[in-house]
């Protein structure tokens, strides 16, 4: 578990984060008190993130929701920056052109998608940082897992933990939990 930093500390951290400027094919995240920089993910990860992205976006609109990528969450409980591969919030929360950030307490999902270079943090340091968030749902989408798997990680308790985990191996369906009451078949994540 990540323990926040002392307030100086973290607030120099936070400025450099915000000034910080990469080199095209990059991205920066704040994990675990650093500043974290990887690349842009492949074809595949990004195919994987457009598959999710059809399959929940018209049940979202309906609601008023928006599914989005590349936006960050800032985490209060542990001073973090998380940039999901997948995030889905209230439409409105998004519309304020001056504002880069999303409070955790507005996110209503988030999504990753493991990579090489992103597997240990989406499943270890990124549950535990949205869980003591309290962001309600976390959807793991790791490839990486065997054959590929999807788990659907709810009811956060504020310690970094999820009471509900529910996985499925890549052709087996899931049930997001409300607010959305959506299946997902993930047979459609398979690569072939």
């Amino acid at each position: 578990m990540t323990a926040p930093l002392p307030d100086q500390e973290s607030h120099d951290m936070l400025r450099t984060y915000a000034q910080i400027e990469l080199p095209e094919g990059q991205r920066a995240e704040l994990i675990g008190g650093e500043i974290v920089i990887s690349p842009t993910p492949t074809n595949y990860h990004n195919w994987i993130y457009s598959e999710l992205h059809y399959l929940l976006a018209h049940h979202s609109r309906e609601r008023g929701w928006s599914v989005t990528n590349t936006t960050t969450v800032a985490l209060p409980a542990t001073g973090e920056r998380y940039v999901p591969d997948l995030l889905i919030c209230e439409s409105a929360v998004l519309r304020d052109a001056r504002v880069w950030q999303v409070p955790a307490e507005d996110v209503l999902l988030v999504g990753e998608i493991t990579s090489m270079s992103t597997v240990l943090r989406d499943r270890k340091n990124k549950a535990q940082g949205y869980g003591r968030s309290r962001v309600p749902l976390y959807l793991l989408v790791d490839p990486l897992d065997g054959e590929g798997s999807a788990t659907v990680f709810a009811e956060p308790d504020g310690s970094g933990r999820y009471r509900v985990e529910h996985r499925v191996l890549f052709g087996e369906r899931f049930t997001l939990p409300e607010p959305f009451g959506l299946e997902i078949d993930t047979s459609v994540l398979r690569p072939e």
